[in-house]
Order: structure tokens, then C-alpha cells, then sequence
């Protein structure tokens, strides 16, 4: 069958079986495997997944590819006509522990990860072709230029390790960035208790302006000054919160915690 790539939908497909078949041995797939491909495209990837002998959903939201994916897998899997981001996750996410192997349209890359995240427990393995930018913010660590936000939200609920590149040539039509595969397993050692969502908001506030000192950019919280001035905190307040790492980050939770209502 004919296709048109639609530009809307970030549609780039994969088309080195090379590559293809590396994506999947780092999934670790095992038979009865309940395994989630989210934007499938033409089925490339879907051809090698379904090779294994697992569950396989494919999630696919463009009208024009569901035929086409109905003809190829209507009796090897189940296709799901839907949004990946407006799906019921708990519902679909229920008894189950599912893995995720996919060339992820670029355009949900973040939305995608922030609510893989809300579900980490349900992930055993997650394995993800992203724009390299985006892979680059998710596995940097405390000091780099591209750590942030992104990469202490998915550093917080799971181990992150950066696989490898993949140039634009390998691709239906060549997108005009390079891409990253990397891979996610679920943390077992999360011990942080507290009201996560002002945990969160302090480190969005932390790095609202990035050249900032943390003493400016915390100022919403009207600390009082002798706490701000002086050696009582325990994270240095001239700092900017690129520089702290996630223990940092909730040691400083935990102090503005005693001064506030959080």
C-alpha cells in the first residue's frame, strides 16, 4: 500500500535492519512479554518485534496507517487506534508489566516521558529512539549544560543509560537531526517521601533562570532573610541549579521545608 509521511505527526520511519534489530536486543524480550510500540509507521520494527513471541500493542493515532497495519498484524497483535497521551493509562496499565520498545514520534517525546514516568512501575524495560537533544537532557548529570528538569524527572524514577546514535540517512524521510536510542529500567532505591509535588515545583523554580544563583530564583518562597543569608542552609545558596544533584536537590526539599507550609 501507498503512504504519505505526514509532518504533523513527526513521521520519520526507520528503514536499516541493522539498527532495527539492535534497538530489540536491548529489550531483553522473552516470550509472553506484554511489549507496547508506540507509533509504528509501516511496521519496520513491528516486523522484527513480533518475531519474539510476546503481547505486542501497537499504539497508532494516523487514520491512514491503521489499515495498513490491520492487513500486515490484525492476527499477531493488538492495534490500538488511539493518542498514546490521552489513552487511560491506569487502565491499560492494569496487572500488567509491560515493556517499551519504540522509534518514539518526536513531537511526544517529552509529554511521553513525564507520563511513563506518573507510571514507572509498570515499565520493566523501556527502549526509545529520540531526538539525540532529547536523549542527550535525559541521560546528563548534575554540572552539564543539557541537565535540567527532564533529566532529574526520568533520573528520579528510573536508571538511564544512552545507547547510541542513529544519522538521519537511516530514515523515511531523513528527519534534520540526528537521533539517540536510549534505555530505561525502573530505580528499586526511590526513598523520597515527601509531598513530591512541591519537590517538583522547587526544582522547576531552581531552574526558571538558569544563570541565576538558587538564592534568586527561590526568593517566591519568602524564606526569611536570615535563612538566606547566612550558613544555615545546607546546599550554598550561590549556587545555580544546574550544579545540584538529585540528593542535593532534596536535602534543599527538606530544608525550605521547615520554613514553609509544603
Amino acid at each position: 500500500m501507498s503512504y504519505k509521511h505526514k509532518k504533523r505527526f513527526g513521521q520519520h520511519f526507520l528503514n536499516d535492519n541493522e539498527i532495527l534489530e539492535k534497538i530489540i536486543s536491548y529489550a531483553d524480550l522473552r516470550e509472553n512479554d506484554t511489549v507496547w510500540e508506540i507509533g509504528p509507521g509501516m511496521g519496520a520494527l513491528t516486523d522484527k518485534l513480533i518475531q519474539n513471541n510476546i503481547r505486542l500493542n501497537l499504539f497508532e493515532i494516523d487514520n491512514d496507517l491503521i489499515p495498513i497495519l490491520k492487513t500486515k498484524y490484525s492476527n499477531k497483535c493488538n492495534i490500538i487506534h488511539q493518542d498514546i497521551l490521552k489513552i487511560n493509562w491506569q487502565q491499560e496499565l492494569e496487572n500488567k508489566i509491560v515493556k517499551i520498545v519504540s522509534n518514539l514520534p518526536y513531537q511526544i517525546s517529552s509529554p511521553f516521558l513525564y507520563k511513563i514516568s506518573e507510571n514507572y512501575n509498570s515499565f520493566e524495560t523501556v527502549v526509545i529512539m529520540l531526538q539525540k537533544e532529547v536523549a542527550k537532557r535525559i541521560c546528563s548529570t548534575s554540572g552539564k549544560k543539557d541537565y535540567g528538569v527532564l533529566s532529574l524527572k526520568i533520573q528520579f524514577f528510573f536508571n538511564t543509560e544512552y545507547l547510541f546514535e542513529v544519522p538521519p540517512e537511516k530514515f523515511t524521510p531523513p528527519p534534520e537531526v540526528n537521533s539517540s536510542v536510549i534505555k530505561l529500567t525502573p530505580r528499586k532505591d526511590i526513598k523520597f517521601s515527601y509531598n513530591t509535588k512541591f519537590f517538583w515545583q522547587l526544582v522547576e523554580n531552581s531552574f526558571r533562570n538558569r544563570r541565576k544563583t538558587l538564592r534568586n530564583n527561590l526568593k517566591i518562597y519568602a524564606l526569611p532573610k536570615e535563612i538566606l543569608n547566612s550558613d544555615t542552609c545546607p546546599i550554598d545558596l550561590n549556587r545555580r541549579g544546574e550544579t545540584l544533584s538529585e540528593e542535593e536537590f532534596i536535602t534543599l526539599h527538606n530544608f525550605i521545608c521547615k520554613f514553609t507550609s509544603c
